[in-house]
């Protein structure tokens, strides 16, 4: 499935895959195509070392499905950890607010694992950041995946 570049940012990611010969589309190539749109967000919290590559994995997943739709990536993050300034430049860089995702809307929403240090999630400090997402997908969003988080945390 091709994934499409918003007009505004592109990922590095997109170029990685696009050399592993995944279809990826300009947003200008991808209005001129009768084929439905689907948003998808990615909130990315896992650790810095695993973050663009999660990204990535995410976008090979996309990028090896069915040929009916069109996938637009929304990626963003909340408040996870102290990020690498290298992260924090990429999220500046690359990332959506969540504020104007929430009011453009989504279709799906990917939410990504991330670090638990305490026995009760409800603990760390990207809980309420997570919980607003939550809510407001469960009201507001068709389809939520969730990945890799620990059952003892949940």
């Amino acid at each position: 499935m091709p994934i499409i570049t918003p007009s505004s940012r592109v990922l590095p990611s997109y170029s990685k895959l696009a050399a592993e010969g995944f279809a990826i589309l300009t947003h200008e190539r991808a209005t001129t195509q009768d084929i439905r749109e689907l948003h998808i967000g990615f909130l990315n919290m896992m650790p810095d070392a695993a973050f663009t590559a999660t990204e990535r994995q995410f976008l090979r997943l996309i990028a090896s499905s069915n040929q009916i739709a069109q996938f637009i990536f929304h990626p963003f993050t909340i408040n996870v950890e102290k990020r690498s300034p290298e992260i924090q430049q990429y999220v500046a860089d690359y990332y959506d607010d969540f504020e104007q995702l929430k009011l453009e809307g989504l279709d799906a929403l990917v939410i990504t694992g991330a670090n638990v240090a305490n026995k009760n999630i409800q603990d760390e400090d990207f809980w309420e950041p997570l919980k607003e997402v939550v809510d407001w997908a469960y009201d507001n969003v068709t389809s939520i995946f969730v990945r890799a988080w620990h059952p003892m945390h949940c």
